[in-house]
């Protein structure tokens, strides 16, 4: 039976990454919230953003439902950060029979920071031309969003992916 999987972590914890290395093994379709909401605006959306995101999170949901009656596996790239949406994500699709793993990124605050380096460093060399979108994220702004996650507990995660 086809399954949802959503991907818990941080900031630079490489679910993108691990999602695109999943896709490439099981053919696995890959839905993004930021994906989509970079399609829709070019930049953070400001005091709206979480709003949006919630919105586009929840069309994703439908797409999934979609995909899955069809026996596609899905993955869902979003960092869920807070409890009440990975409760939210696991009610929605239990409550359509539809199974579910979380798949937690426990990546030390060191590597994080170095990839988000990395990431924004290539972000800059590329400018706009590369035709991949991508946030770039400043330290202070990383350090803030790290403050909002709440880390989960032992019985939400089915899968730890750590390092």
């Amino acid at each position: 039976m086809a399954k949802v999987i959503i991907l818990c972590g941080m900031i630079a914890g490489g679910k993108t990454y691990y999602a695109n290395q999943r896709k490439a093994s099981t053919g696995a379709v890959i839905l993004s919230v930021d994906d989509l909401l970079l399609q829709l605006s070019d930049t953070c959306l400001g005091e709206r953003h979480d709003d949006i995101a919630f919105r586009c999170q929840h069309y994703l949901y439908g797409l999934a439902e979609q995909l899955t009656a069809l026996g596609q596996d899905v993955i869902i790239d979003y960092g869920y950060w807070l409890k009440k949406e990975r409760d939210a994500a696991r009610q929605y699709f239990r409550s359509r029979g539809i199974p579910m793993e979380l798949h937690y990124f426990a990546v030390p605050e060191d590597i994080r920071r170095m990839r988000l380096e990395q990431r924004n460093k290539a972000l800059e060399e590329a400018g706009s031309g590369n035709g991949k979108k991508a946030y770039y994220i400043e330290e202070n702004l990383r350090q803030k969003l790290d403050r909002k996650f709440e880390e989960p507990s032992a019985d939400e995660i089915d899968v730890c992916i750590k390092g």
